[in-house]
């Protein structure tokens, strides 16, 4: 998806929020079972502008350790998934209702750390356990695009809306939220949960020799600096042991 056609998207949301907002439409939040309808459509119109990738092995690493996470944290109203893009970024995003992506540069920067793997895939699932997506926007637009969707919109409102999820920006509290959150479900999975401090501060190091793929995620996931500082500190509330910061 091109930037002009996240724009398009966006401005298409926006007015849509408008329009609403000044006929009176107030509306309400999306309901659990909306954000698993409204997240499984999304979801195909994710698989339709990229690929996944088409190693099965990376496929079921990704599958068998979110799985592992829904055990211990899963809510049992959505519908979880685990699947692997097959692009370059450095990054992973989360839909409402359940399904979860990691782009396959995030696979290969990872290596062989299922710790670290753990603990993005344990972020992501928290954004949706804590119905973060559905918080961010304000309850008229929301209201919009739950009827664009009940009234079976065309592929176009469908599409603006994938790429207003896509380019969604968390608000610093919930990003904090999801980091502790992480740590603990991937600690009550059996993962080390400073996975994801490493995972942080590998960020951080990337963002400093210019990687654009990091410069990606950081506009969707910021505050690495301060937000490996918070890991830190949850990871001893959470483990009852000071933080190995040497561990890698």
């Amino acid at each position: 998806m091109t930037r002009d056609t996240i724009r398009r998207g966006l401005f298409g949301l926006l007015l849509l929020g408008v329009v609403l907002t000044l006929t009176g439409c107030r509306g309400t939040t999306w309901s659990k079972k909306e954000e698993v309808r409204i997240g499984q459509q999304v979801a195909a119109e994710v698989e339709k502008a990229y690929k996944l990738d088409p190693d099965p092995a990376v496929q079921q690493r990704v599958q068998t350790i979110g799985q592992r996470l829904v055990a211990v944290a899963g809510d049992k109203d959505f519908r979880y998934s685990f699947k692997v893009l097959d692009s370059k970024e450095i990054n992973a995003f989360a839909l409402p209702g359940g399904p979860i992506y990691v782009f396959r540069g995030l696979i290969d920067k990872v290596g062989d750390d299922d710790d670290m793997l753990a603990g993005v895939l344990a972020h992501e699932m928290a954004h949706v356990n804590r119905r973060h997506a559905n918080k961010q926007y304000t309850q008229g637009l929301w209201r919009g695009i739950v009827i664009a969707l009940a009234t079976k919109g065309t592929v176009q409102d469908i599409a603006q809306i994938t790429d207003a999820l896509l380019q969604l920006r968390y608000s610093r509290q919930h990003e904090y939220e999801a980091d502790r959150l992480a740590v603990e479900y991937a600690y009550k999975a059996g993962y080390d949960p400073h996975g994801m401090l490493r995972f942080l501060e590998m960020l951080q190091q990337e963002e400093k020799v210019g990687n654009r793929w990091v410069e990606t995620n950081l506009r969707t996931h910021p505050f690495s600096d301060r937000r490996a500082a918070e890991v830190r500190k949850h990871i001893e509330r959470v483990t009852g042991q000071p933080v190995r910061e040497a561990a890698r």
